[in-house]
């Protein structure tokens, strides 16, 4: 009896953490609105370039006043922006940006080419030409500055997440371990997770070089939705249940839940083989689906033989 209360405390205690944590993707965490902030400084320095860059043609070459509605229109952009990080809305942002603030700056960037070409026609001198080139110089050295300190800033904010989601899931297998579930293959996903995304931001973040932490950020995820995506919380997470079931199975079985055990483990089983198609790929639509309804159905089935069994007592 006292041995089994103890197997469903165990198993209770991991499908807490299957039920909680979805895809890295969709978990919210303490530093979203921080990221928000830096995603917002990473286009107010673009921003800030691009308009720069306008007014000082504007004040040497006073034939192109046309840049000045482009100037403008990027800072009312910038100002709706602001609106999104109080708001703490990351999704409006990032459509704002991609439908609104790309389009403007590809026309500024149009709109300068286009009275570039008029340069001669308006006897642009070559000391005002130089003088141009100077400023974009400066602005661009200010630019490079900025966008590789929020870089930094952002591979500090990544590590920090993905050494916070080890530490739980650290915490989890000790607990689940004490009481007897066997977390060998939660180990060894965790000690790939290490080996190929964790250590290498970590050397990257600590080298202080802006381009080997955007090499990172961009090239690898712990999660999903880069080129090399580890899928941690996935693979964790089907780990545990795989754990659980195994650890309840004879108890289960005995009380004559062995059907609903087998309908658990076939969700398994499903988000196991479709995370082996999915490899370190990022995951299509259907994949993901398949693989977290897998996991909520399989979860919830556990939950329910869980307190099955604890009824008994």
């Amino acid at each position: 009896m006292m041995k089994k209360l103890v197997i469903t405390f165990a198993a209770a205690a991991l499908l807490v953490a299957v039920l909680a944590i979805p895809s890295f993707a969709q978990q919210a965490n303490a530093n979203d609105q921080q990221v928000l902030q830096l995603r917002y400084e990473s286009v107010g320095a673009r921003v800030g370039f691009s308009a720069g860059v306008m007014t000082d043609i504007v004040s040497l070459v006073p034939q192109a006043s046309d840049l000045n509605s482009h100037i403008d229109q990027l800072n009312a952009d910038l100002s709706t922006l602001d609106g999104y990080v109080s708001a703490g809305d990351a999704s409006g942002f990032g459509s704002y940006v991609k439908g609104t603030v790309d389009p403007d700056m590809q026309a500024a960037n149009a709109a300068m080419k286009a009275d570039r070409l008029h340069f001669k026609e308006w006897n642009v001198t070559a000391g005002t030409r130089q003088a141009l080139k100077t400023d974009f110089d400066a602005r661009k050295a200010t630019f490079d500055s900025q966008i590789g300190s929020i870089t930094l800033q952002l591979g500090s904010i990544r590590l920090a997440d993905y050494n916070e989601a080890v530490a739980k899931y650290d915490d989890r297998m000790s607990k689940l371990s004490a009481k007897g579930v066997d977390v060998s293959a939660m180990q060894s996903i965790e000690a790939g997770a290490q080996a190929d995304v964790i250590s290498p931001l970590q050397a990257a973040v600590a080298s202080g070089n802006a381009s080997l932490v955007r090499a990172e950020l961009k090239d690898k995820s712990l999660g999903n939705g880069a080129p090399y995506s580890y899928h941690f919380w996935a693979k964790m997470d089907t780990a545990g249940g795989q754990a659980t079931s195994a650890r309840i199975a004879d108890n289960a079985t005995k009380a004559g839940y062995g059907d609903q055990l087998a309908q658990v483990n076939a969700n398994l089983s499903t988000a196991q083989s479709t995370l082996n198609s999915v490899g370190t790929n990022p995951y299509t639509t259907g994949q993901k689906d398949t693989i977290w309804d897998s996991l909520k159905a399989a979860a919830e089935g556990l939950k329910n033989i869980i307190a099955a069994l604890g009824g008994h007592h």
